[in-house]
Formats: C-alpha cells, sequence, structure tokens
C-alpha cells in the first residue's frame, strides 16, 4: 500500500510538471475565457425577446385588420354579388384577432417584467403561427431566415418554432423566478447545457486524449526507476488511469470556473431547479416534448461524462501499450472519438442505418442525446440518456478486457524502450 502511494504522488508529480500538460491547461483557460467574453455574447439566438419587433408586428396587423374588417363591411354593404372578398383581407380576418391577442399579452409582459406571462403568450404564438406555416400551409407566414442555414428549411422551422414554445411551457411549470436571461437560455447552466454537445464535446474528448496519451511512454524516461517496481500492472495501469482521471476534472473544473465568471454576473447562474426539453423523437407524439428539471439532465450528464472521459483514457493507456508510440495513440483514439460525427452525422447515415444507435461513437457529443436532437438528426425515436448507456459500458468492457489480457502478458512490458 505504501509503495503504491508513493508511485501515485510521483506519477501525479510527474502529470502536473510535463509541459504537454501545462500547455493543455492555459489552453483550456484560453478556451474558456473565449467562449465566456466572446461566444457567449456573440451567440445567436434565433427565437429571442425583441420587443421591437412584437411591437412592430403587433402595429402592422391591427392596422391592416382594421383595414380588412372596413373593406369587408363595405363589399357587404354594396350586395355586389360578383365582388370576391380580398385574400388577404379574409386571411387577417381569420388569423391576426388571436395573434394580436398573443401579442398585446407578450408586449405587457416585457414592460412590467412579467415574463411568466410573456412565456406563456409566446408558447401560444409559437405554436398557433407554426400551425399557420406548417399545417396550413398558410403562405402569409413564414419561418425566421436563420432556419436556412442546413437546407431543411420547413422541418428546421417546424422543430425549432415547437421546440421553443415547449421551452417555454417547461419554463413555466418549473415554478422558478424567470428572467429575461432564462427566457433565451442565457444563464450559465443553460449555456453550458446547449452548449457542451456536437464538436465542443468533441474538442473536450480529444483534450482527454492527449492527457492520457504519454502518461505510460513518459515512464521510459525513469525506466531505471520503474523498471523493477513491486507492483502488479494492472496496478499500475490503475494508478495511471486515476492520475489522468485527477488532472482531467481539475482541467474540466477550470474551464467551469472561468465560463462561470465570465457568464454569471452578467447573466445569472441558473437554476437546476428549471426545467428545459427532451425531444421524444416525433412531434406528432402525444407528448412531443419532456420537460426535465437541468438538475436531472446534469445528472445524465455527469454519468455520460464519467463513462466517456473513463473509456478515452483507458482506450488511449491501450493504445499507447500496443503502439509504444503516444503520437499513434492519440491519432487512434481521436478518429475513434470523431468518427461519428465526421463518418456519419455528416453524411446524414443516421436517417438510413438505425444500427447507429447501437454504436458508443454515436454518443460522444452528450448534450446531442440528451436533449433529444439526436433523436431529431436522426429521424428517429430514442437515441437518448438508456439507448446511451449499453454501447458506451459495452465499449468500456471491451477495453478493460484488452487491458486485463495486457497485463497478464509476460509479454508486454510497460517500460520497455
Amino acid at each position: 500500500m505504501k509503495m503504491k502511494k508513493q508511485y501515485f504522488i510521483f506519477q501525479l508529480k510527474c502529470f502536473f510538471t510535463n509541459p504537454k500538460n501545462i500547455g493543455l491547461f492555459v489552453l483550456t483557460f484560453i478556451l474558456s475565457l473565449y467562449f465566456g467574453l466572446v461566444s457567449v455574447p456573440n451567440r445567436q439566438i434565433i427565437e429571442k425577446v425583441d420587443p421591437y419587433a412584437i411591437k412592430g408586428e403587433y402595429q402592422r396587423y391591427n392596422l391592416f385588420l382594421k383595414k380588412a374588417v372596413t373593406k369587408i363591411n363595405e363589399m357587404q354593404k354594396s350586395k355586389n354579388a360578383h365582388e370576391v372578398p380580398n385574400e388577404g383581407y379574409v386571411n387577417a380576418l381569420k388569423t391576426y384577432p388571436a395573434i394580436l391577442k398573443f401579442d398585446k399579452h407578450r408586449l405587457h409582459g416585457i414592460k412590467t417584467n412579467n415574463w411568466r406571462e410573456y412565456a406563456i403568450y409566446s408558447s401560444r404564438w409559437y405554436k398557433d403561427v407554426d400551425h399557420l406555416i406548417f399545417v396550413d400551409e398558410n403562405e402569409q407566414f413564414l419561418y425566421p431566415v436563420q432556419y436556412y442555414q442546413n437546407n431543411n428549411y420547413r422541418e428546421d422551422g417546424h422543430f425549432g418554432y415547437q421546440r421553443t414554445a415547449h421551452l417555454y411551457d417547461a419554463l413555466v411549470k418549473s415554478k422558478q423566478p424567470l428572467t429575461r436571461n432564462t427566457i433565451e437560455e442565457r444563464t450559465t447552466l443553460q449555456i453550458l447545457q446547449n452548449s457542451i454537445s456536437g464538436w465542443t464535446a468533441l474538442i473536450l474528448i480529444i483534450i482527454v486524449i492527449f492527457f492520457a496519451a504519454d502518461i505510460v511512454p513518459n515512464d521510459r524516461k525513469n525506466k531505471s526507476v520503474l523498471k523493477n517496481i513491486p507492483l502488479s500492472k494492472n496496478s499500475i495501469l490503475w494508478i495511471k488511469t486515476l492520475v489522468v482521471e485527477i488532472g482531467v476534472g481539475i482541467n474540466f473544473l477550470l474551464a467551469l470556473v472561468v465560463i462561470t465568471l465570465c457568464t454569471a454576473p452578467k447573466y445569472g447562474f441558473g437554476s437546476f431547479n428549471l426545467r428545459t426539453t427532451f425531444y421524444t423523437g416525433r412531434l406528432y407524439f402525444l407528448q412531443p416534448f419532456k420537460y426535465p428539471t437541468l438538475g436531472e439532465y446534469f445528472g445524465q450528464f455527469g454519468i455520460f461524462a464519467i463513462l466517456i472521459v473513463f473509456l478515452f483514457i483507458r482506450l488511449t493507456i491501450l493504445f499507447s501499450i500496443i503502439f509504444r508510440n503516444e503520437y499513434i495513440a492519440e491519432i487512434l483514439a481521436t478518429i475513434f472519438a470523431i468518427s461519428g460525427k465526421v463518418f456519419y452525422f455528416s453524411l446524414g447515415m443516421g436517417y438510413v442505418y438505425p444500427f447507429l444507435q447501437n454504436l458508443p461513437m454515436t454518443y460522444f457529443s452528450i448534450g446531442e442525446s440528451l436533449t433529444g436532437n439526436l433523436a431529431y438528426l436522426m429521424d428517429s425515436p430514442g437515441w437518448g440518456f438508456v439507448a446511451g448507456l449499453y454501447p458506451l459500458i459495452f465499449a468500456i468492457l471491451i477495453v478493460e478486457i484488452c487491458m486485463i489480457m495486457i497485463s497478464h502478458s509476460n509479454r508486454v512490458s510497460l517500460v520497455k524502450g
């Protein structure tokens, strides 16, 4: 036990004095600072709180509705059987009253800082307008131009409006004080929820890989000291794993502290009791979105993160032992990390091959599966937390079997030059 402790302290010292690891800590600090001070303030919010746009819409619609009522009344009084009502006037009489009612309450909510009122009537506005666009195909209404980005305008707009409407419903059900920042998902917790997905999550995984890649090869620098150390290979590898996990944990904690200090004073930290949305896979389901709390979300996120970090630490160590080269280990582990994003998300293969739900790389982006966005991208229900647990655990078991085989093999030496 004493030897394990001494070896652990020695490895910990080597880890934190390693110039490469120090560089990774500095890089994480810089990236976190940039994210908190530049990316967050400039983040594009399609469905933001915009009193000027709402007021402009209210005034235009109200003016046109009055004109429509006047014209149609005049037409009815003229009793001209051949005169056909203007289609725009008829459409306004049918659709504008409800929208004007919603806009009036939305403006009142903004003016009085009653964000619960704003959320309630904005939800109704989004559902009503979305129905006009997507179901009724009313050409008088359009989704924002920002939904044109992915060449899937109609579906993305429909999903965006429904998600926004249900987000407001979720916030109202939170029974937490609402602010403009919570409505726009600007609080620290909401920023983290929406940001740690896709390539951001994969970059964090790559940082883990770089931390772990040289933890075994570096022992060659102290070969004379470590070659005859009275510890089993299994013990050595577990100690190294623990050291990397501590380093990764401190690195991620550093990022969290920096981002919190950059965002919380301006936007608020948020609350774990605030509710968010989870897409169940089909907008026509009786319950297309569930409303978990942010606490529940980050609980699931933590489990995923622990599993994925552990998987990549052990996998990278395994590669470094097999190939006796940290660079090859980094390359192979990185390819595995980004394979899902590059090889089939980008190519749209998920729409064709449901078996991808059973591959661990599908869930490395973490946030996409925990919000249900992955189910939308793959155009299929599922792909959530429970679906991701099994392939991740299975991948870990495969790596651990390989590690056990190496630990019991006399042909493999950890410090052999």
